[in-house]
């Protein structure tokens, strides 16, 4: 199935606008086209980007995150990231002043799971539209959704990308050929290191085990393809699994 050109982010937006506004927490909300990227940028302000519909995939921190319909992106303030789009896509994204009580909640880079509670006070302050001066309600809101983003549960598709020049090698060569079925001893020997060297230098690196990363990046490339309206059974076949079945059974395990 063909893909939508990507069309890249340009210029000023009313995402940068709003973050000259005096709140302490502001928002924004849009839907973006399939192949819409939001190219290399950062923000003064930490942001929750939060997929209310759709599939976003998003570079930040030296970790590659796969951020589905119900879960959000914590970026903090100065980091840099891009975000793609894979079919249409729903956001809602808050920009939070670093001063702002509450804030350390978003001093690390993580996906997290935007439960119904989260979910409801996002909407909400985002249906009031930046209002000045702050009243009451927006105030005890914004209070409300720093204090859920401090508890809530972390997303299982984050996707650290090591710092080690012969991890990274191993890396590429499986996002090259995610379905590559060959051995962790074949993997050690390509880093050039012994299999009880490479197993401990990768965990140590990813906080993953090399089986645990790969069943991460294919899932990550399966949501994609789904999102995109791609056969499930064609999917699976190019990632190594012998029907659709299994490759679901393997998503609901990650996931």
């Amino acid at each position: 199935m063909g893909q939508n050109p990507e069309i890249t982010a340009r210029g000023w937006s009313s995402a940068d606008a709003v973050q000259e506004l005096p709140h302490g927490v502001v928002t924004y909300a849009r839907s973006y086209p399939d192949g819409y990227i939001s190219a290399w940028h950062d923000h003064p302000r930490h942001q929750l980007v939060y997929a209310v519909a759709g599939l976003m995939t998003a570079e930040a921190g030296g970790t590659s995150w796969a951020v589905p319909a119900g879960s959000g992106l914590i970026v903090p303030a100065g980091v840099l990231h891009e975000i793609r789009m894979a079919g249409e896509v729903q956001l809602q994204s808050l920009y939070i002043d670093p001063a702002e009580a509450g804030a350390d909640a978003m001093a690390e880079c993580r996906a997290v799971l935007v439960e119904p509670l989260l979910a409801g006070l996002i909407a909400a302050l985002c249906g009031m539209n930046n209002p000045w001066p702050l009243p009451p309600r927006a105030h005890h809101l914004s209070r409300l959704i720093l204090i859920e983003l401090g508890a809530a549960p972390e997303s299982p598709l984050s996707l650290p990308y090591p710092g080690d020049a012969r991890l990274r090698r191993v890396c590429d060569a499986l996002m090259d050929s995610p379905g590559s079925m060959r051995t962790i001893d074949h993997w050690a020997a390509l880093a050039g290191m012994s299999r009880r060297s490479f197993t401990r230098r990768f965990q140590q690196e990813t906080g993953l085990s090399l089986g645990a990363w790969r069943d991460r990046l294919r899932c990550q490339i399966a949501l994609r393809a789904k999102a995109r309206g791609a056969r499930m059974e064609q999917v699976a076949q190019r990632l190594g699994y012998a029907s659709r079945q299994s490759l679901l059974a393997m998503m609901q395990r990650v996931v």
